[in-house]
C-alpha cells in the first residue's frame, strides 16, 4: 500500500488563509485525527521486559550476570596486575593508609 497525498486547489481567494483562487495547497491534519492510527502506531513499537539472569530483556541475560556481580558497598581490596603478571591487593589499614600486599596470581 502506498501513501496518497492529497493537493487541493483554492477554488477561490480567501485572504483569511491566505491562498488565491487556484494555488495549490495540502490539508494539514494530526494523527489523532486518523482513525485507528494511534492501533496502528502500537503494533510498531518494541517493548522490552526488564532483564533477569534467565531471561533477556533490554539487555542480555550475560549483561545482567555481570551487573549483579558489580560490589556497590565499599570494597575491602582491589587487585592490581604488575608487568610481570604478578598480582598486588591494595587495601587501607585502620588508620587509612594504603597497604599492598601480594596477592593470589590464579585470579
Amino acid at each position: 500500500m502506498s501513501t496518497k497525498i492529497v493537493q487541493l486547489e483554492a477554488r477561490a481567494d480567501d485572504s483569511d488563509i491566505g491562498l488565491v483562487k487556484g494555488e495549490p495547497f495540502y490539508v494539514v491534519t494530526s494523527a489523532d485525527a486518523v482513525i485507528g492510527l494511534d492501533k496502528f502506531i502500537a503494533k510498531q513499537v518494541v517493548t522490552y521486559q526488564p532483564a533477569t539472569e534467565t531471561d533477556d530483556g533490554l539487555m542480555t541475560t550475560a549483561d545482567k550476570k555481570k551487573l549483579n556481580e558489580i560490589k556497590t558497598e565499599p570494597l575491602e581490596g582491589l587487585e592490581f596486575k604488575s608487568p610481570d603478571g604478578s598480582v598486588f591487593v591494595l587495601s587501607v589499614d585502620n588508620e587509612g593508609k594504603p597497604v599492598f600486599t601480594k596477592g593470589d596470581n590464579n585470579g
